[in-house]
């Protein structure tokens, strides 16, 4: 088997089900699998996706016990030569298995690919730099610093970290270097994986030949828990990679925890509505239950470019993954739009969601 495709999910049913129908069409034609571990939803995430009746393995926790330790759970059951981590909130276009094929790296650690949220907005950690401990405090004070690698955005080539969220590892170096450290509950564990593989003298890739959607932050509640998590996430690294130095780790902790402290006092940045002029369905045929949630909707078969203050909603029916990634990334460019997605049996619709906010989802 080529790749195995494996999904973490956590309380985000609609954005799994439709990342599923994405993932299936890339794996047309290629020999691999979807394994996906449920960390224990409350949401019905299961039987929402036992209903659908796909072809994947879905693995039922009893508990959530975090990220890293559901992907090393899941990869045990995974046949495939290149495993794929992939988020549950995002989608795929239905060639990104080809664009990565075409690649021969015979030193290749990790590969990822460019990521953009449901705005459209380019995810800046689709490419980052290995943190030293200047740039891990400048972090934690939020400054990013040289946090970010300097390859361009359109670029491909190699970096030193990606991003968690869309990870590709053949399965022999994914052991080789231990799996992920299940020290981490949730974020670091991609920064370190990724410096395992290049510390056994592997090649970390970026490339831009294709792009996903991270809806970003879907399976996360953004509560003490995950200020938590985020930060005590930077001390774990920095002592496994940098020192066991007390006095400097306890200077983390302080850190961390007087930000974790302010963050959680702080008031929440308000979601403002975009006042749209007009609704806009990409596809071929009315859906009338859309009526009752937008209005009058115009149908079109093609976008216009210089649509601006909208809904837009992509029927997947019509526009493949690839298309829908690429209207939702050419089409941003500081406009006021507000992008939907209906998937195949139209049972529910997504809206876009910035990378500081959750999206709308609607049955």
């Amino acid at each position: 088997m080529k790749v195995s495709v494996i999904i973490v999910s956590y309380n985000c049913k609609a954005f799994l089900d439709y990342c599923i129908q994405s993932v299936i069409k890339a794996l047309n034609n290629i020999d691999g699998e979807i394994i996906v571990f449920d960390n224990s939803s409350l949401d019905g995430t299961v039987e929402f996706i036992e209903s659908k009746n796909y072809n994947l393995r879905l693995i039922k926790s009893e508990n959530n016990i975090g990220f890293s330790k559901a992907n090393n759970s899941a990869a045990k059951f995974a046949k495939g030569e290149f495993l794929f981590f992939l988020n549950p909130d995002t989608i795929i276009p239905e060639d990104i298995f080809h664009q990565f094929f075409k690649f021969k790296l015979d030193d290749l650690g990790i590969f990822g690919f460019r990521m953009i949220d449901g705005k459209g907005n380019f995810l800046k950690e689709s490419k980052r730099n290995l943190p030293n401990i200047k740039i891990i405090l400048k972090k934690l004070l939020g400054f990013d610093g040289k946090y970010y690698s300097s390859l361009g955005e359109l670029d491909s080539g190699s970096v030193d970290v990606l991003c968690g969220a869309n990870m590709i590892i053949k399965n022999s170096i994914y052991k080789k270097v231990g799996g992920f450290n299940e020290e981490y509950f949730m974020f670091g564990e991609d920064i370190e994986i990724c410096y395992e593989t290049k510390k056994i003298g592997m090649n970390n890739f970026y490339s831009a030949t294709s792009t996903l959607v991270h809806f970003k932050g879907e399976s996360t509640k953004n509560d003490i828990n995950y200020l938590k998590n985020f930060y005590g996430a930077m001390r774990i690294y920095f002592k496994n990679i940098f020192s066991s130095n007390q006095f400097l780790l306890t200077t983390i902790l302080l850190i961390s925890k007087l930000l974790i402290l302010f963050k959680s006092i702080m008031p929440k940045k308000q979601i403002v509505e975009i006042k749209t002029e007009k609704n806009i369905l990409i596809g071929e045929k009315p859906i009338n239950k859309l009526n009752d949630l937008f209005g009058e909707i115009s149908l079109v078969n093609e976008i216009d470019s210089s649509q601006d203050r909208c809904n837009i909603i992509f029927d997947s029916n019509y526009l493949s993954f690839k298309q829908i990634i690429s209207h939702v990334d050419n089409l941003q460019n500081g406009k006021k739009i507000k992008f939907w997605f209906l998937p195949e049996d139209y049972s529910y619709v997504i809206g876009s969601s910035g990378m500081n906010h959750k999206g709308n989802i609607i049955f």
